[in-house]
């Protein structure tokens, strides 16, 4: 039976036992049908503690949830993720601490990823994109600010275009290093790093990021924020060639009019005068 004749079927089902009997019964049909998996049951028996979420990339970046109707919340978008035999490739972005009195349960969580995107040694489950966005939504600590993604990247992308220009980008090790971009870490996943990654890539072909490795690469461009609202972002983009042996600075401004981004890069170490 498919998954989406199951969620018909189940449709009827919820209807009569409505009427009938109340949210047990229905919670048993949805067991039986596969729409709810039963791993996840020590969420719904008041016996958590507490549950930390760690950011995997922010090491001061930790958030804990204690209030019961949290928690009941986690169990309802979590008992609905289906068990997956593949873990995401991804690298987590969040790390889950479930703790039952001295019981502790460590669960990976990789956002937006499509298959086996959270997961421990031995437990493995998808949540749906709906699912997925849910989680997000309701942990409002790591709601990321409007069109983030877009503006962040995108003004590193309008850096190594600038670059093109000035070397031949092929015959550099390049590496971007956003680890000391404190203020943003937490907003950082890695399917976003990911999309991202094969865009820089079709600019410089031997793109990296950085992981604690930056003397392996020839040319180090590092992000640092420098303040993001609605409507303006200013970020400061250090590109450091060791072939050419020189460092210069860009400096990032965006406005949002109109519900659009304006970017503007500067010339190479000419801070602007409202920067």
């Amino acid at each position: 039976m498919t998954r989406k004749t199951k969620v018909t079927l189940l449709s009827i089902f919820l209807i009569t036992i409505t009427i009938l009997g109340g949210c047990k019964p229905i919670e048993a049909i949805e067991k039986k049908l596969g729409v709810k998996n039963e791993y996840f049951e020590f969420l719904n028996n008041n016996n958590v503690d507490k549950i930390s979420i760690q950011s995997t990339r922010d090491p001061g970046f930790k958030f804990i949830v204690t209030e019961d109707s949290a928690i009941k919340n986690m169990y309802q978008l979590l008992s609905r993720a289906k068990v997956s035999e593949t873990k995401s490739t991804l690298e987590p972005d969040y790390i889950f601490e479930f703790k039952i009195g001295e019981e502790v349960k460590n669960f990976y969580y990789v956002v937006g990823s499509d298959e086996g995107n959270f997961y421990n040694d031995n437990e493995i489950f998808t949540a749906s994109k709906r699912l997925d966005e849910g989680i997000i939504q309701n942990l409002s600590f790591i709601r990321k600010p409007r069109d983030f993604d877009y503006i962040y990247y995108q003004s590193i992308l309008d850096v190594l275009n600038v670059l093109k220009d000035k070397v031949k980008l092929s015959d550099y090790n390049i590496g971007i290093n956003i680890q000391g971009d404190i203020e943003c870490l937490k907003y950082i996943f890695s399917v976003d790093l990911k999309s991202f990654l094969e865009k820089a890539r079709k600019v410089a072909p031997n793109l990296e990021l950085v992981e604690n490795n930056d003397e392996k690469f020839d040319l180090v461009i590092t992000v640092k924020n420098r303040g993001y609202d609605s409507i303006n972002y200013k970020t400061k983009i250090t590109v450091n060639d060791r072939i050419q042996k020189y460092t210069d600075e860009y400096f990032i401004t965006a406005v949002n009019e109109f519900k659009e981004w304006n970017i503007k890069v500067s010339e190479a170490n000419n801070k602007p005068k409202d920067w």
